[in-house]
């Protein structure tokens, strides 16, 4: 197959990429890491953040809040093949928010706006491979703020 964007408007991989969205969001809020963590790609890269920095932050946000839950609405989709590789790039504008277990007061975690989430297809499941921008080398893992989780 050719490289290339096939379609904006692919229904079934619009279907599959908010049914893994769906099952990340599921994980949240049952505050189960082990399933949440197989939504995020063997490769996943944001701004230097690999799995195992992921991991750290969402076992944080599990510590210190409730009630977690996420809103994503997508806007665009476009998909690419490069040979076997199949990625997707979602235009996503949400937020991740939950109850402060300490004060009980509902806390915005963290909010984005046309945000590009980059997946990429691995077996039969899309998982989350970053957001578009690329990783900045000196960027180090202990200053990982909570976006971009999602």
């Amino acid at each position: 197959m050719a490289s290339g964007v096939v379609a904006d408007t692919d229904l079934k991989v619009a279907q599959e990429v908010a049914a893994a969205f769906d099952r990340a969001e599921t994980a949240v809020q049952h505050g189960d890491l082990d399933s949440l963590m197989l939504f995020y790609a063997k490769g996943y890269n944001y701004q230097g953040l690999k799995r195992s920095d992921v991991q750290r932050v969402w076992t944080e946000v599990f510590s210190h809040y409730g009630a977690i839950n996420s809103r994503h609405l997508f806007t665009e989709l476009k998909v690419f093949h490069a040979g076997s590789i199949t990625k997707a790039f979602a235009t996503c504008t949400g937020g991740l928010y939950a109850i402060d277990k300490e004060s009980g007061k509902p806390v915005t975690i963290d909010s984005w706006i046309g945000e590009v989430h980059y997946l990429v297809k691995e077996g039969s499941d899309w998982k989350f491979l970053g957001n578009v921008g690329g990783a900045l080398p000196d960027v180090p893992p202990t200053s990982a703020p909570h976006h971009p989780l999602f």
